[in-house]
């Protein structure tokens, strides 16, 4: 039976030269993403904290990370996970002390390891000192964030609203998104909760506070700022009605009539070229060997999306983070995944950085959607494709979401608790991950079997097959080298990197049985032997094993169901 063939090719001329390459750190990085507050607890109150971080960093060294993200760690109301901020410059006492984030940005140099820092900058918390000074319009912080006169009054007196838009934390029950003050009778502007008021950021004093506080963590040694709600940054100035009352609900859903007057407006864009080009003076006017760095989280259409890479001209963000794999919803055949795919990288502005996103804090663990084998398919995915790798914490380990009583959830979307349960670090009181009577959620029951310390000592576990995938993508071959997406047959999928005449090939069975892998039928050049370079665990083929390429049934592979393997010569 004649297999049909789909061949994608990108040249990554985009990484340049090995020095560029050096410099741009973040166009290869194997990024972890660290939920503070369920990483590890290190003083026994239940929650996660900076010196828990600090005790790990071994950890993320042996799995292969070489750039950590860790969610806000500011003083904060505690309304919304930390991106309430009270004081953009200091440390919760939750988490530690400024003295231990030195501690730990020293500790991570030492071992070579980058740290993101969570910038927010839409808002702040309404206990925020420039938004209690704003309220009694003390000047400079008179306009720091949105405040409009009401439309009228009704009938008995009262105010009504500027429009009809709603909150992000409310669109499926729409509320509106302005709030009364009484004292300085006008609306503030929140997109999320009540207790985030968004900052004006066409102010230019606000433009020079948030230059400010990035000079400020950047002259403590943070390598990069991950980029909060970067699309809601900014307005209609014109504060002009949605069509759609609930359009951020129909965005959410991905309808195409889910357009909003005050989402991805054009004028993000120009905030953050500008933000760029201060990280462009700050690098040289401190003579930084490496770049320092902006990632936007960016929704929308794929249009939309890439906006946030800007122009040659005109550069934004450093990439937004491509959520591609992150939203699959159903099992796709090679075909379908091989198109899937193809949306982001054949839409990429020529000379942008890749970036590929297996979870977050927001997004939920995707495998849950799927068998647990599709885990090992998915690690492949954001480790083996070119670009920036990131990862949510205990997704190297197969780590599951835990639907535990509503009552013993603290976030105010309950759903998000249950996939920041704390890290199952071994098989003791609470996983190891704090010494506390309880944890500051509940933790999967499951940890007594699903933890790192049980899945180090087993050579066929999700964690060794991670660290086999991390370790080989740190050669030159996963930096440089080119891609070629391929469909072998109707649920086999491969794609090569190649470099210097060298090549990797990795393999995807995302069908339900057990295929024929063919690939002398269907890739050029390749010698009649491979090497398994890497294999998970319920591939049937072990690492370092010779597998045969030509077209000899029955001598050729049988990969099993969802299963990968990567090959080389």
């Amino acid at each position: 039976m004649k297999l049909i063939t789909q061949i994608c090719t990108f040249s990554l001329l985009i990484f340049g030269s090995k020095a560029a390459v050096d410099r741009n750190w973040w166009k290869h990085a194997t990024m972890y993403e660290v939920f503070l507050k369920s990483f590890k607890d290190s003083n026994g109150d239940g929650i996660g904290d900076i010196k828990g971080v600090t005790s790990k960093l071994d950890y993320f060294v042996d799995i292969g990370v070489d750039t950590v993200w860790i969610t806000p760690y500011f003083p904060s109301s505690g309304a919304d996970g930390g991106y309430d901020i009270t004081d953009f410059y200091g440390i919760d006492s939750t988490y530690g002390t400024m003295e231990d984030f030195d501690e730990l940005l020293r500790e991570m140099k030492r071992r070579g390891l980058n740290f993101i820092m969570d910038l927010v900058i839409n808002h702040s918390s309404d206990e925020h000192e420039w938004f209690q000074k704003s309220i009694k319009k003390i000047d400079p912080y008179t306009d720091y964030y949105i405040w409009v006169d009401p439309k009228g009054y009704n009938q008995n007196g009262e105010p009504i609203p500027p429009n009809n838009w709603v909150s992000i934390f409310n669109f499926t029950r729409p509320s509106s998104c302005w709030t009364w003050n009484e004292q300085r009778k006008q609306y503030y502007f929140h997109q999320f909760g009540i207790k985030q008021p968004d900052f004006d950021l066409r102010n230019e004093n606000v433009k020079k506070e948030v230059k400010a506080l990035m000079k400020f963590w950047l002259d403590k040694g943070v390598s990069a700022f991950r980029v909060d709600a970067t699309p809601f940054f900014m307005e209609d100035s014109l504060l002009r009605d949605d069509v759609h009352i609930d359009a951020l609900a129909r965005w959410a859903a991905g309808t195409e009539d889910g357009f909003s007057y005050r989402l991805n407006h054009p004028d993000n864009i120009g905030f953050l070229n500008d933000l760029h080009l201060f990280l462009r003076q700050y690098d040289r006017k401190n003579k930084k060997e490496t770049q320092s760095v902006m990632m936007a989280e960016a929704y929308g259409t794929i249009k939309v999306i890439m906006s946030y890479y800007g122009t040659a001209k005109m550069p934004a963000a450093h990439f937004p983070f491509n959520f591609r794999i992150t939203t699959l919803k159903k099992y796709y055949d090679a075909h379908e995944m091989v198109d899937y795919l193809n949306v982001w990288l054949k839409n990429m502005p020529q000379g942008a950085a890749f970036s590929w996103a297996l979870g977050n804090h927001d997004q939920g663990r995707i495998f849950q959607r799927f068998n647990k084998e599709y885990n090992y398919i998915l690690l492949a995915l954001v480790t083996m494709l070119p670009g920036t790798s990131q990862i949510y914490f205990g997704e190297e380990l197969g780590q599951e979401m835990f639907d535990f009583a509503p009552q013993r959830a603290k976030d105010l979307w309950v759903e998000r608790d249950h996939f920041r349960n704390p890290m199952q670090w071994e098989n003791t009181l609470n996983a190891g991950f704090t010494s506390a009577a309880e944890p500051w959620i509940p933790l999967h029951p499951g940890y007594w079997n699903l933890n790192v310390e049980a899945q180090k000592n087993q050579p066929s576990s999700t964690l060794n097959y991670f660290k086999d995938l991390t370790t080989i993508r740190k050669t030159d071959i996963f930096k440089y080298g080119d891609l070629k997406l391929q469909t072998i047959s109707k649920w086999i999928m491969a794609f090569s990197r190649t470099y210097n005449k060298s090549k990797y090939i990795t393999v995807l069975n995302l069908g339900m049985e057990s295929s024929i892998v063919d690939l002398h039928a269907n890739i050029q050049d390749i010698p009649s032997t491979l090497t398994i370079a890497v294999a998970s665990p319920n591939s049937g083929f072990t690492k370092g094993e010779k597998l045969s390429s030509t077209p000899n049934y029955p001598n050729l592979p049988v990969l099993r169901p969802h299963s990968a393997m990567v090959l080389t010569y």
